[in-house]
């Protein structure tokens, strides 16, 4: 829904679907909301996809935990979040079988647009599937008016033959949230000052056999390579978090805070491709 006290009339609808909100998949996507419609909600926050190429609008901390999920997951393809539910027919039609008042603007008296946090489209055994997800507190299930909602979507989904369902921070595993948030901005690798993205491959190479051989922390190996080659401190680190968001390390990424830096011993579970 339409967040905030901001009226709702039917214009800015109507310059909401002209602007494409809603409408769009991968990195033509819109969010129906978006950060700065907004910009007083202090935990709101924008985050680039690695998936969609695109900057991602997020409401809550939650939602931005679960959005690192996503993004991890191999199965997920392309990720839609602040996804309208634009049927408004069908809602207020369910909202009407449920015995419910359907949300309107107080003023306007134009029905808000409920929206589901993520319309997700997954690779299924070869075939796209869409799933919708929505993040709620655990404490805030019992609320009426929240089960009413949500409730509304179930349906407003079954009709449409679409998978949806409740993620509480209950299964948002936060240690491997935490993980992801650390290394994704270095998914992408770009030339810096110093060196050209084909030097960075090469020096990740080089990285690669050091991690396999060394005891030694993290940060200590990183270090010493970038002093060894004479570059920037914090290169060698970049391309460590560059080769974990790739998965060309791959290690357990829920029971070690790998932002500590633990030593290449205590995260030997790591495989190197």
């Amino acid at each position: 829904m339409a967040r905030g006290r901001q009226e709702w009339t039917q214009a800015k609808f109507e310059r909401y679907i002209k602007e494409g909100r809603g409408q769009g998949s991968g990195e033509k996507y819109k969010p129906w909301i978006t950060v700065s419609d907004f910009p007083s909600m202090g935990r709101s926050a924008r985050s680039p996809g690695w998936k969609t190429n695109r900057v991602h609008h997020f409401l809550s901390d939650h939602e931005r935990r679960l959005f690192y999920l996503f993004e991890w997951s191999d199965i997920v393809v392309d990720i839609r979040e602040q996804f309208p539910l634009l049927n408004l027919d069908l809602c207020t039609s369910i909202a009407s079988d449920m015995g419910v008042k359907y949300p309107t603007d107080p003023v306007s008296g134009i029905p808000y647009v409920l929206t589901t946090d993520f319309m997700l489209t997954v690779n299924k055994s070869g075939k796209s599937v869409q799933i919708a997800r929505t993040v709620k507190l655990s404490s805030d299930l019992e609320k009426k008016s929240v089960a009413e909602k949500f409730e509304l979507e179930r349906r407003y989904y079954a009709d449409q033959n679409i998978d949806w369902g409740i993620v509480t921070e209950k299964e948002i595993p936060r240690l491997l949230a935490l993980n992801i948030e650390w290394i994704h901005s270095s998914y992408s690798l770009e030339a810096t000052t110093e060196m050209a993205v084909e030097e960075l491959r090469g020096l990740s190479s080089i990285l690669k056999s050091r991690l396999q051989k060394s005891s030694a922390t993290i940060n200590k190996v990183t270090t010493a390579l970038d002093r060894e080659m004479n570059i920037e401190s914090g290169t060698s680190l970049m391309l460590f978090k560059h080769l974990i968001a790739t998965k060309e390390i791959l290690m357990d990424m829920e029971s070690t805070k790998i932002s500590s830096c633990p030593s290449v011993q205590t995260i030997q579970k790591i495989i190197i491709k």
